[in-house]
C-alpha cells in the first residue's frame, strides 16, 4: 500500500483527474490517504478517516515509508483553534488553517518523510467540551463563504461546515449530508432539539441534499451562499431576507 500526506495548507480533491473537474473535497495538512491509482500527474485517493475518495496532482504531498502505520493507526490527535498555526520546514512555511488535525506523532519529533516543526493554537479535541466550545466556533465560521467541496472559513459547503465543526470535538462525520444522515440518532419533535443536533433537508425526489447544525429549538447554523444563521420549524429553513421557505425539513440527529 502506497501512503500519502498533504504537505500544503490545503489541496483539491476533484471528481476526475483534470483541473477542470468538480473539487468534492479539499484535503487539509497533515490529512493522509491511500494511493489507489496513478494517471500521469494525478493519483486518485482514498483519505483514513472518512474513506472519501477523489483525484490528487503530483506535488501536492509527501510520500511516506516507515511511518505510515504509525499515523494511520494513532488515535492521539491535536486540533488548530481558531488562532491557527504553522509548520516549518528549512525556508518553507505553510500556514495551517483552524479545524486541521495534526497526528501527536508529528509533535513529538521530526520524522525524515515529514520533517515539519509544527506550531500553533492546539487543543485536544474533546466531546465534553461541546457545550462551552460550540458558540465560539459558530462566530468564527459566521459569514464565511459558501464554497463546494470547501472545509475551512475561505470557503466551505454544508456538509463541511457540520464535519469540520464536529472534527474539533473529536467526533469524525463523513462528508457529504446524506452519509451523515445516516448516522446519529433521530430526534423525534423540534422541542428536544440541543446545540450541536444536525438537522437534514431533501428535495422534490426525497433525496438529502443541505445539512445545518441547530444553535437552539428554533435557529440554525448553515452554509447557503455563506455561512449564516436563519431560524428553521417543521417546514425547514426561512430566510428572512428572500421572504420564503429555503430548505425543506427532513428530519434532525444527534451525534454526542
Amino acid at each position: 500500500m502506497h501512503t500519502g500526506i498533504c504537505n500544503l495548507s490545503v489541496i483539491p480533491l476533484r471528481a476526475a483527474n483534470t483541473h477542470r473537474s468538480a473539487m468534492v473535497n479539499l484535503v487539509l495538512f497533515a490529512e493522509h490517504f491511500e494511493i489507489l491509482e496513478e494517471a500521469h500527474e494525478w493519483v486518485r485517493v482514498r483519505l483514513f478517516d472518512t474513506g472519501y475518495e477523489g483525484w490528487l496532482q503530483q506535488g501536492q504531498f509527501s510520500l511516506l515509508t516507515g511511518i505510515s502505520d504509525e499515523l494511520v493507526e494513532s488515535e492521539n490527535i491535536r486540533i488548530i483553534d481558531i488562532m491557527g498555526g504553522t509548520a516549518t520546514n528549512g525556508k518553507k512555511k505553510v500556514v495551517l488553517f483552524p479545524g486541521t488535525k495534526i497526528p501527536e506523532s508529528l509533535l513529538k519529533r521530526t520524522h525524515p518523510a515529514f520533517p515539519y516543526q509544527i506550531v500553533g493554537d492546539f487543543r485536544m479535541p474533546k466531546i465534553e467540551d461541546f457545550t462551552s466550545q460550540f458558540n465560539r466556533l459558530v462566530d468564527y465560521y459566521h459569514n464565511s463563504p459558501y464554497l463546494w467541496g470547501g472545509r475551512t472559513q475561505a470557503g466551505v459547503d454544508c456538509s463541511g461546515l457540520s464535519q469540520i465543526i464536529y472534527s474539533y470535538f473529536g467526533v469524525s462525520l463523513p462528508r457529504d449530508a446524506y452519509q451523515q444522515a445516516e448516522g446519529g440518532k433521530r430526534i423525534a419533535v423540534l422541542a428536544e432539539i440541543r446545540p450541536g443536533d444536525l438537522a437534514f433537508f431533501d428535495n422534490e425526489e426525497g433525496r438529502i441534499v443541505h445539512v445545518g447544525l441547530m444553535i437552539d429549538t428554533e435557529t440554525i447554523f448553515h452554509a447557503s451562499a455563506n455561512v449564516r444563521i436563519d431560524k428553521m420549524d417543521t417546514e425547514g429553513i426561512f430566510n428572512k431576507e428572500l421572504n420564503r421557505y429555503t430548505h425543506k425539513l427532513r428530519m434532525v440527529k444527534r451525534y454526542w
